[in-house]
């Protein structure tokens, strides 16, 4: 069990921490929830976790029509694991996304669930008749375009959180080169040492702290709910009748 462990990248690592804590958490709101009388009133986190389920059941409404209960649960699963996976960072966790094997799995996710989906819903034989619209020899196109999509989704997650890794490895590098540049101005004496740690206290607490808030919380986020929409649309697109 240990040496499994050991041999597994830190981002499936961060997926499963991820997906434990959230079924724990998950859990008990869900307790709490299940408590409450019809007079009770919500307080805390239970009350954000309600009106956060009811936005996002009032918007899969608008998506989806009559079965937006069918795909809202397992669309709710797939943005709350996102929010935590992108701000992972936040929590001393690697960022699984920024793993490609993890960005090609949602890829694939995206896919299969688009064409599962789509089979079920419409059947196999309108199903085809939508691939060859509006005639039979777009069919080929229309095929590059459901697997293409789903790809360039997982692919564009990883390309917007390895690149926020990256820029903050280079703000981390460029702090520490002019802390050293500060005390080689001055000398290497007594003033070259207070240049330098005035730098990486306050350059790299500044760098840190700049960097987790834009790309960690704000661009984080963002691209949980840019992809959360985009598998949203694809998805309503393909079940629609």
């Amino acid at each position: 069990m240990i040496e499994f462990y050991a041999d597994l990248s830190p981002g499936i690592v961060s997926s499963l921490i991820i997906t434990v804590a959230l079924m724990i958490i998950t859990v008990i709101i869900g307790l709490r929830v299940k408590k409450m009388s019809v007079a009770s009133v919500p307080r805390g986190i239970t009350l954000v976790s309600v009106m956060f389920v009811q936005g996002i059941n009032n918007m899969m409404h608008d998506f989806f029509k009559k079965n937006w209960k069918v795909f809202t649960p397992y669309m709710l699963t797939i943005l709350l694991f996102l929010l935590f996976a992108n701000t992972a960072a936040l929590w001393g966790l690697s960022t699984p996304l920024s793993n490609i094997s993890v960005a090609l799995g949602f890829s694939i996710l995206a896919f299969g669930s688009i064409q599962v989906a789509a089979l079920i819903v419409k059947k196999p034989k309108q199903r085809a008749k939508d691939l060859m619209d509006p005639h039979p020899l777009f069919l080929p196109i229309n095929l590059i375009g459901e697997m293409s999509t789903p790809f360039a989704m997982g692919i564009r997650l990883f390309g917007n959180l390895l690149s926020g890794a990256i820029i903050g490895i280079i703000v981390y590098g460029l702090s520490h080169s002019v802390g050293l540049m500060f005390s080689e101005l001055l000398g290497g004496d007594i003033l070259g040492v207070l240049g330098y740690g005035f730098v990486q206290i306050f350059g790299v607490s500044a760098g840190a702290i700049m960097i987790h808030a834009i790309f960690d919380i704000f661009f984080g986020a963002i691209q949980a709910y840019v992809y959360f929409m985009l598998f949203t649309i694809f998805l309503s697109m393909a079940v629609s009748e």
